[in-house]
């Protein structure tokens, strides 16, 4: 892995061919945000963004060609290739991770805000939205069943969607720091990651926008609840990381760790917010 990463730093061409490839293709994105956030990172964002132009140049005529919609490009630099330069400028030059994470999350939660003022009712535009897409796909009204769905998932859509690009910026700014760590700084980023804590402030806010989202009716506050909430399950992620580390316990349990997450977003959203006042890492933890 290491001399690909090391040829993509020598080679723009190379970089530029693998960002436009992991657009191209949808399950791929996470190597096309990868890659501009290791560039970012190392440097600087006027790097990456030129990889990114590049990216777009190629991926312009191959868009009208497959799709016929060469404007489609505009997709991947607004909902991937930006906001993980956003993010990788801030922790490049704050060399933080908590606080290039938080930055992100404060972005995305003025992001809910302004999707408020923009469309005044976000109820409103997601069923309309849904509905179209039903259309699309079945060639006629939607029936019965699908309208209660839509009524059902609208209201919280907007939150949802926003935290939804957030932890795919996200996931690509750590797979190219780990990157950058390989090439760089072996075992940087795993001693940073088990140190991730965000700041307690953060943690204030992400406790009442779990009480908004909870126990308040769907609307800009729980939205942005759900953006900033939603953070500290990466939190939890390392409490775990760095217990199972520091105890010398087998990988298996972060293996168990990571197949009842899904199930358990919640208490593990309760369990990072937790870690920001009690430090369990302290106090669960030994040296191996």
């Amino acid at each position: 892995m290491s001399g690909f990463l090391a040829f993509l730093m020598r080679s723009r061409p190379a970089a530029v061919g693998i960002v436009a490839l992991g657009a191209l293709m949808p399950l791929l994105f996470w190597l096309s945000g990868a890659v501009i956030a290791l560039v970012t990172l190392r440097r600087g964002v006027i790097e990456g963004a030129l990889i990114a132009a590049g990216a777009a140049l190629v991926l312009w005529p191959l868009y009208g060609l497959l799709l016929g919609m060469p404007a489609a490009v505009l997709q991947p630099i607004a909902l991937i290739w930006l906001p993980v330069m956003l993010l990788a400028e801030v922790l490049r030059r704050s060399v933080s991770l908590s606080f290039a994470l938080q930055t992100g999350a404060v972005v995305a939660a003025v992001g809910v805000a302004a999707f408020y003022g923009l469309h005044g009712d976000p109820t409103a535009f997601w069923q309309q939205t849904l509905n179209t897409l039903a259309q699309a796909l079945a060639g006629g009204e939607p029936g019965p069943e699908w309208q209660r769905a839509a009524s059902q998932l609208a209201p919280r859509l907007t939150g949802l969607w926003v935290v939804n690009m957030l932890a795919v910026a996200v996931i690509c700014l750590l797979l190219g720091r780990w990157w950058q760590a390989v090439l760089y700084n072996p075992g940087g980023f795993r001693a940073e990651f088990h140190e991730l804590r965000f700041a307690r402030w953060f943690a204030v806010a992400g406790l009442a926008g779990l009480f908004a989202g909870g126990f308040a009716p769907p609307g800009l506050m729980a939205d942005a609840g759900t953006v900033i909430g939603g953070l500290f399950v990466l939190q939890a992620l390392a409490v775990a990381h760095a217990v199972v580390a520091r105890r010398g316990w087998h990988v298996g349990w972060l293996i168990g760790f990571y197949l009842i997450l899904p199930l358990m977003l919640r208490p593990m959203t309760l369990l990072g917010l937790a870690d920001a006042f009690v430090d369990f890492r302290t106090r669960l933890s030994r040296p191996a």
